[in-house]
């Protein structure tokens, strides 16, 4: 077993243990950043594009549930204005933007049961 003890940009000490013993230091650093990366992002998928939220029964459900919760982490990502925006911050700055600026919400769909429906002011 081989222990790398790294210090990152914040200062903090970060401790890597591999049984790669003939692997370079840079190979196990590049490789240990790239799967923070993608933990990350799967992270980012549960709780911020809605794949934690699944709660289907039919596989074809299923399926289309997670086709749309990866299509919309990659309109999220696209949507950055900077490289260093997370998809947390995007998220939040379109909902600001889109969905409460004094916008009119939508009209509820006809399905939509009574008791769920905005109560019409005269």
């Amino acid at each position: 077993m081989r222990l790398v003890v790294l210090k990152n940009e914040h200062g903090n000490f970060e401790y890597l243990v591999t049984n790669a013993l003939a692997t370079d230091l840079t190979t196990l650093v590049q490789r240990q950043r790239s799967r923070w990366r993608i933990e990350t992002r799967f992270r980012d998928t549960k709780q911020l594009a809605g794949l934690a939220a699944c709660h289907c029964w039919v596989d074809q459900a299923l399926v289309r549930h997670v086709a749309l919760v990866f299509l919309t982490f990659v309109v999220l990502q696209l949507v950055r204005r900077d490289p260093q925006e997370t998809v947390g911050a995007v998220k939040a700055r379109w909902q600001g933007e889109v969905l409460r600026d004094g916008q009119a919400p939508p009209q509820p769909l006809r399905a939509t049961p009574p008791e769920f429906r905005p109560k019409r002011t005269a």
